[in-house]
C-alpha cells in the first residue's frame, strides 16, 4: 500500500508566510492569497456591456463576433458604466495629453 509522505503533501489553503524570502512568480502566482477574490472593474463592465447588447469594439478584425452576442430580453443596446470599472484597467487614456511629436 502506497503512502503519501509529507513532501508529496500540498496545502492549497495555506497561506504565504513572511519569512524573508523572495518567492518566484509561479509561487507568487499559485498561492491562494496571490488570487482575487472577486472579478476586476473591466470584467464586470465587459460582462455589462455584453448583456446590453453591445459589441466589442476592440476585438481588431474578430470577423463574426456581432453574430455571437445575443443580448438580454429587453437590453436598451447603450452602455450602463458600473462604478469600479476603472479598477484594474490597462488601457486608458491620460487626463492630460503629453506633448510630443506623436500627437
Amino acid at each position: 500500500m502506497v503512502t503519501e509522505t509529507k513532501d508529496r503533501f500540498v496545502n492549497t489553503d495555506a497561506k504565504i508566510e513572511n519569512d524573508g524570502v523572495k518567492r518566484q512568480p509561479h509561487e507568487r502566482d499559485e498561492s491562494p492569497d496571490g488570487q482575487d477574490t472577486e472579478p476586476r472593474g473591466v470584467m464586470k463592465q465587459a460582462a455589462e456591456d455584453l448583456a446590453q447588447g453591445l459589441v466589442d469594439t476592440d476585438a481588431r478584425a474578430t470577423p463574426g463576433v456581432s453574430e455571437s452576442v445575443d443580448p438580454a430580453p429587453g437590453a436598451t443596446g447603450q452602455a450602463n458604466p458600473q462604478p469600479d470599472r476603472h479598477r484594474s484597467m490597462r488601457d486608458h487614456d491620460s487626463v492630460e495629453p503629453l506633448p510630443g511629436k506623436n500627437r
